[in-house]
């Protein structure tokens, strides 16, 4: 059975007439009576009782198909609606990888404003470290991550879209007796034990290289850690030195009082760019488009924000 059979054979039980029907159909009433006919040929049963003048009235096989003609065509046009949705973008599942690197205020903005404008859109966010995030979304899990480049490349199928850059910097509890000296120097952080993520090996290569070059013996305490809450467990609760991204420990170096502080020296460190990497050999679908370009949106606000107060600061 068709679905315009289907149409004009609810048509005609509506109307209770072939001449109504057609009328509102469009149709002339031998175009009509003709589908209704092929459509009782085909299921084999009488679906109306005629009579003079074109009045209709449904036997028990029509009402049975009453029932299930209206389910049918309710269901087309349920997945008619939902395809139509989708293809706006207001329905759908976008998973995203953060990692480490990337503002959280920005994700948080461009999540809130797509889930206001089309709350049909489920967001899956999912954090991790940016080299891991990269492979996971080579396998497609993910639409897109918003990551921190730095040691890695991306496979050919792939684009980097470059947000802002940032340098790690160097915190400890708020108690460390590094934070009340005001100038330190390298050698200052000989002997304290450090915490670095167990998985990204480049972070602690990085942290030996920059003592080796000064000819300052490296750390040889290390604790490696991939459980964020017990890093920063250990962080808040010891003489740990950590390296790591600032949007990483923003929301803790806010509070107030502050559980974690920045210590006044730029190195060892490592510069990360905050980019947005996506496929090029997929299409991107329409809820994951419109997440991607929020997250555009709410960076080049931020970055206009940031560059009022560094010019209202100058002005002071």
């Amino acid at each position: 059975m068709e679905l315009r059979q289907l149409k004009r054979f609810l048509a005609v039980h509506e109307n209770g007439s072939l001449v109504l029907a057609a009328k509102s159909l469009g149709l002339t009433q031998q175009a009509l009576s003709a589908s209704l006919a092929n459509l009782e040929e085909e299921v084999g049963v009488r679906l109306f009782d005629r009579s003079p003048g074109g009045v209709t009235r449904p036997t028990e096989f029509g009402e049975i198909l009453v029932r299930h003609a209206k389910a049918q065509l309710a269901g087309d046009e349920r997945a008619l609606d939902e395809l139509r949705s989708a293809g706006e973008g207001l329905t759908g599942t976008v998973t995203v990888g953060i990692g480490e690197a990337f503002a959280g205020d920005i994700i948080v903005a461009a999540v809130t404003k797509v889930q206001l404008d089309r709350p049909g859109v489920r967001i899956n966010l999912i954090e991790g470290y940016s080299e891991q995030l990269r492979h996971r979304l080579y396998a497609g899990e993910f639409d897109f991550i918003a990551a921190g480049v730095s040691a890695f490349e991306l496979e050919q199928d792939y684009a980097r879209e470059q947000i802002y850059s940032s340098d790690d910097i160097i915190v400890c509890n708020s108690d460390h007796p590094l934070t009340k000296r005001r100038r330190l120097r390298l050698a200052d952080l000989q002997g304290y034990p450090w915490l670095v993520p167990y998985t990204r090996p480049n972070d602690l290569n990085a942290i030996v290289d920059c003592f080796t070059a000064e000819n300052i013996e490296p750390p040889k305490q290390i604790i490696g850690s991939d459980a964020y809450r017990i890093g920063m467990r250990l962080l808040r609760t010891t003489d740990l030195l950590m390296m790591v991204a600032p949007a990483l420990v923003a929301p803790e170096l806010a509070m107030d009082p502050a559980p974690l502080a920045r210590l006044s020296i730029d190195r060892p460190t490592i510069r990360r760019q905050a980019s947005l990497i996506y496929p090029r050999h997929r299409p991107m679908t329409p809820p994951a488009q419109r997440l991607l370009d929020e997250v555009r949106l709410q960076a080049q606000a931020a970055h206009k924000r940031k560059g009022r107060r560094v010019a209202a600061s100058a002005r002071r």
